[in-house]
């Protein structure tokens, strides 16, 4: 298994503790629509386990997972669990993977575009978990220097995040800092963000990019709860 330059995270949640994973290209292709067979042999390697990954639509859908493996394939775009032994899987080309852990033992995985985030998708995770002192941790994303946007689009963002969510792109035209979107939406439920995102237009050795190179693929962000050793 290899993690790029993103390492490993391991935070407690309750008595237990939260394994937080990043793939890279080197881990191969993750996206839902890829060969099933090989998309589960990739997942084995990844992180071993019973997976939770969703076919994600940049909604607003939180599913509760009760059994390691529930929902795996189903329609949405955050999972919470207090399982342990159950994989919660983000799968991203571009948008935000924000992975979350509550000090009373939830955890979760949210996939936030810049429609999910809007709609209001890490909040609603956030309140479906349910737990005190919640810390969220993104992941790889496409950073403002390669994410030109919209403007009736940015307006929107700006109108609901602040004027901080706006920036340039490496060649000047407007862009949307999707890290600055996460954080200032977190910031409505009272969640501090830990981020450890990297640009994935900028590292094309590292991360897909659909947004910047037209990739299909994508890499994962997984996260999965054990008994502390």
């Amino acid at each position: 298994m290899t993690t790029g330059v993103v390492p490993p995270l391991a935070l407690r949640a309750g008595d237990d503790t939260v394994h937080i994973l990043c793939s890279t290209v080197a881990d191969g292709d993750f996206h839902i629509e890829a060969d099933r067979v090989a998309l589960l042999h990739r997942r084995a390697a990844f992180t071993p386990g019973r997976w939770s990954q969703l076919d994600e639509v940049h909604g607003t859908s939180v599913l509760t997972v009760h059994r390691p493996g529930d929902h795996d394939f189903e329609v949405g775009d955050a999972l919470v669990t207090r399982t342990r032994g159950a994989v919660l899987a983000v799968w991203v080309g571009d948008c935000a993977p924000v992975a979350m852990v509550g000090a009373g033992g939830a955890v979760a995985a949210a996939h936030a575009g810049w429609r999910g985030a809007l709609d209001g998708v890490l909040q609603a995770t956030v309140q479906a978990m349910a737990d005190d002192r919640v810390t969220a941790v993104l992941g790889p994303c496409i950073h403002p220097c390669c994410y030109e946007f919209g403007v009736a689009e940015l307006d929107a963002m700006v109108a609901r995040f602040g004027p901080h969510v706006a920036g340039r792109t490496a060649w000047g035209t407007p862009a949307l800092d999707m890290r600055a979107a996460v954080r200032a939406a977190l910031a409505e439920v009272d969640v501090g963000l830990v981020d450890h995102s990297q640009c994935t237009g900028c590292h094309a050795d590292r991360y897909y990019s659909h947004r910047r190179r037209q990739q299909h693929g994508r890499q994962v962000v997984t996260v999965c709860k054990r008994a502390a050793e």
